[in-house]
């Protein structure tokens, strides 16, 4: 479950989708976006794929994953 995290500044969240190649995060960020209006790109960490959502859609992403997200994780979604 704790597979995202925060970014020091609060600007936007980082969904760590590393186990995945670059083309399948890719078309994940077009879903995403066509799906839920979400503004997402793909970063490269350690030279594997990450997802991160833009603080433009921070407050959409919070309100879609909140009812699913353990209370003990909320932190994360400041």
């Amino acid at each position: 479950m704790d597979n995202g995290a925060n970014t020091i500044s609060g600007s936007g969240f980082y969904l760590h989708t590393k186990g995945f190649n670059f083309f399948d995060v890719y078309m994940l960020t077009g879903v995403i976006h066509y799906i839920f209006d979400i503004y997402c790109t793909v970063q490269k960490h350690e030279n594997r794929p990450v997802l991160y959502i833009k603080s433009k859609s921070k407050k959409i992403f919070v309100e879609l994953i909140r009812p699913y997200t353990h209370y003990i994780l909320f932190y994360k979604l400041k």
